[in-house]
């Protein structure tokens, strides 16, 4: 066999060495500069007798073969974990939030590189695994905590983004209703009532459920939601082809039957029927429209819009009642940039407290009127992060900022790329798959 040249081996010895320097730029990691000495040793200049080097000498073969599979199995799990921390990750599409644009059942990977990968805040923690078990236990250990640190990225979140974000208001769970928003259940029973009566937990940035939604507002844009459409900047955003709203669909005498469902792809379980005034309501998209509205036996078609202040929602953010905002009818708001300074009132602060005083970590009160940060009286803010607005594409049918306000940047995940496998979780494997979703870039 053939021993490589000198010249073959410094260009090894250099394209690996600038290879491993790029790798700990990006990371930041200049601790581990000094490595680059060992490329270069191992593949030029041999100061250290590598070849002389035998390890297996000190063990005996059955003890050797077991722990080169125990060093493959970790060599694989540490390959596997830096691929989903650094470039993409695999995300399965549990609620209807975003259909029909993303279907329940679609596989999807997600990019870590659109937007620079986060790091773990908490990386003492079962890979794989949920934040919590079926018991409630936790599958990770918070005696490890890292400060918030994203590596640099491809591009910056742009306006119609579908982007995957850990969940802002997951911060806190009760165990016995994991599913349900803590807050809303504030809202319902009170915080006293839910932490003397159910176990109660916090979960870090990284730890909470991940979301998937449609960015419709980046830092710095004035937003407004009017008769269910949005505007941002004053000026109105596009719908999307697969865009869903709730309708009121008015027939001769009957329910629609099961081929006019299979026409729109809905199921009976997604439609709400009234006999008595033979009105149908469920979620359509435009091309679900003029579907529907070329049935003879539909008679009318009307569009649900849920006026402003038609009642004091504190469901909706910011879940005060002295706003009356509905999904329909939204805003003005602008959404908070770094850097940015807004003057504080008592009428915006319901707004942005929970920017202050959870996300950026301030301790906030009102006292006969007036705003203090810190125990300093506070008539402006600047924000420390930049924040997002998201929306789900079905828009009757999603829990998103509406609800819940904005997305911090320290909780983006990714951005949804393409659609790997899709299959309808409704059916076996040979009858749900839909081919024509597979392989599908995601816009």
């Amino acid at each position: 066999m053939q021993t490589p040249s000198p010249r073959y081996n410094l260009i090894k010895a250099i394209s690996f060495s600038i290879l491993y320097l790029l790798f700990v730029s990006w990371m930041k990691l200049w601790i581990l500069l000094p490595g680059v000495l060992f490329i270069i040793d191992a593949y030029h200049s041999h100061y250290i007798p590598w070849k002389k080097i035998k390890v297996k000498r000190l063990f005996s073969n059955k003890l050797w073969l077991k722990i080169e599979w125990i060093f493959a199995v970790m060599l694989a799990l540490i390959i596997t974990l830096a691929i989903r921390t650094l470039f993409t990750e695999a995300y399965k599409i549990p609620t209807p939030s975003m259909e029909k644009t993303l279907m329940v059942g679609d596989y999807l990977f997600v990019s870590k590189l659109a937007y620079g990968p986060k790091l773990p805040n908490t990386p003492l923690a079962f890979p794989f695994m949920p934040n919590l078990l079926p018991n409630g236990r936790k599958t990770y250990s918070e005696r490890l905590s890292l400060p918030y640190k994203r590596l640099n990225g491809f591009k910056k979140v742009k306006r119609n983004d579908i982007i995957v974000f850990n969940f802002p208001e997951g911060d806190t769970v009760v165990v016995q209703y994991s599913g349900q928003n803590y807050y809303s259940l504030i809202r319902q029973y009170g915080r006293e009532y839910l932490e003397s009566h159910y176990d109660v937990i916090y979960h870090p940035v990284d730890m909470r459920d991940n979301y998937i939604k449609r960015c419709v507002g980046i830092p710095g844009d004035t937003l407004i939601i009017e008769q269910g459409n949005v505007w941002v900047n004053s000026e109105s955003l596009s719908e999307f082809d697969n865009q869903q709203f709730k309708y009121y669909i008015r027939t001769e005498k009957n329910r629609f039957s099961d081929s006019v469902l299979n026409l729109i792809n809905k199921k009976n379980n997604e439609i709400s029927y009234n006999p008595t005034n033979s009105i149908h309501t469920f979620t359509l998209s435009n091309e679900d429209i003029s579907i529907i509205s070329s049935l003879p036996e539909v008679k009318s078609i009307q569009r649900y819009i849920e006026p402003r202040m038609s009642f004091k929602n504190t469901e909706v953010f910011p879940h005060s009642l002295d706003y009356r905002w509905t999904v329909d009818n939204f805003g003005e708001i602008v959404i908070p940039e770094r850097g940015k300074t807004i003057e504080l009132t008592k009428e915006n602060f319901p707004i942005y407290e929970r920017i202050i005083q959870v996300y950026e970590r301030n301790k906030t009160e009102i006292i006969n009127g007036d705003i203090y940060i810190n125990d300093v009286l506070s008539r402006s803010y600047t924000f420390r992060m930049n924040y997002y607005f998201v929306l789900g594409d079905n828009r009757h049918n999603s829990a998103d900022s509406r609800y819940w306000g904005f997305v911090p940047e320290n909780h983006l995940v990714g951005k949804a790329t393409w659609i790997w496998f899709s299959k309808d979780p409704e059916k076996n494997i040979f009858r749900g798959l839909r081919l024509k979703r597979m392989f599908k870039s995601i816009k």
